[in-house]
């Protein structure tokens, strides 16, 4: 995992923790741990889940500026 502070801004570690309902260090250990995933725009995250009607296995978020953050349910 590359340094959090590198690809995400502190502005949408907030945002996107109040939307999974965690706090912030909770949000930092599950990116460095691999459990939560960031994509720079949706074209990333299509590669990897593909594009489905609905996505079971996965919480995830998108923000204004493209980016989608993914967490197991």
């Amino acid at each position: 995992m590359k340094n959090v502070s590198d690809i995400i801004h502190i502005g949408e570690l907030i945002a996107v923790s109040k939307v999974f309902q965690l706090n912030t260090f909770r949000m930092i250990t599950l990116l460095e741990n691999g459990l939560m995933e960031v994509f720079e725009n949706k074209e990333a995250f299509l590669e990897k889940y593909g594009e489905k009607e609905t996505y079971d296995e996965l919480d995830w978020c998108e923000l204004n500026n493209g980016k989608i953050f993914t967490k197991p349910k």
